[in-house]
């Protein structure tokens, strides 16, 4: 985009001096902003928009030279001119490969450096020559002594949109014996791509069922299950969206899970 101070000086192809062209102003945004949307929802390489107020703002710094009045009425019109414009349709569903930070790991195990549109990216990178986790697996090896190559397979499957070899764990035991630490490692890698929630409230609300939409897990880190007044939440998991799957995490050791039914 052309600087542009003190006023619109510079000629720009979107403005002709009284009004704003929008389309072609969201042809120009687009190429130094790439995006897509996809279901009302604004996709970077980066995965969704976390919040359109960024975009607003991006919007703004383009507009704010040249329109005067009604800024916050243009600075919406336009964001809903753009996602016009950035249509797409649906991406597809990648069940071969992981995209990290810095590019594409496949599951055949080469990784290519680079970054394409996606619908979850996690935040951590591929490093080919990271040293061994010695501190995780001591720390895995304390907790759950027989089950850590379990606990390892699942959290692999979380790291794709699949549901295919599980829907759901649980951890049970007692408070401060190391379970949450695990929620705690799995939101520094997924980031953005999981929510932190209650499972109570995915089932009664359906804006916290909204929030589960393009993320690959939800970590519940203190489950009362027995305060569900349904049980068929554990089949609206699977089906809300093809790749979002569910952990959750209980700390009561005498949670009655028997009464819940199988996910």
């Amino acid at each position: 985009m052309k600087k542009i101070e003190n006023g619109c000086q510079d000629k720009l192809d979107w403005f002709d001096g009284k009004h704003i062209n929008e389309i072609l102003f969201c042809q120009e945004f687009l190429k130094t902003h790439p995006m897509r949307c996809i279901g009302g929802t604004l996709f970077t390489v980066d995965g969704p928009v976390e919040s359109e107020e960024l975009v607003k703002r991006q919007i703004i710094d383009m507009v704010q030279s040249c329109v005067t009045t009604n800024l916050s009425k243009r600075d919406s019109s336009l964001l809903e001119s753009l996602k016009i414009q950035a249509y797409s349709e649906p991406l597809p569903v990648e069940l071969d490969r992981i995209h990290c930070a810095n590019g594409i790991y496949f599951l055949d195990g080469h990784f290519e450096p680079k970054k394409v549109f996606c619908n979850n990216r996690l935040s951590v990178r591929y490093n080919l020559a990271a040293p061994k986790p010695l501190r995780w697996l001591q720390f895995l090896s304390e907790l759950l002594e027989e089950d850590i190559l379990t606990l390892q397979e699942y959290l692999s499957y979380c790291l794709i949109p699949s549901t295919k070899g599980q829907k759901m764990l649980m951890l049970i035991g007692r408070g401060g014996e190391g379970k949450s630490r695990i929620g705690l490692i799995l939101n520094a890698m997924p980031h953005s791509a999981m929510n932190v929630g209650n499972i109570q409230k995915v089932e009664t609300n359906r804006f916290a069922r909204a929030d589960r939409e393009h993320r690959l897990l939800m970590v519940d880190d203190d489950m009362d299950m027995s305060a569900l007044p349904k049980t068929n939440y554990m089949a609206l998991s699977q089906n809300t969206h093809v790749y979002m799957e569910t952990m959750e995490i209980a700390q009561n050791k005498e949670e009655k899970s028997d009464k819940n039914g199988s996910p």
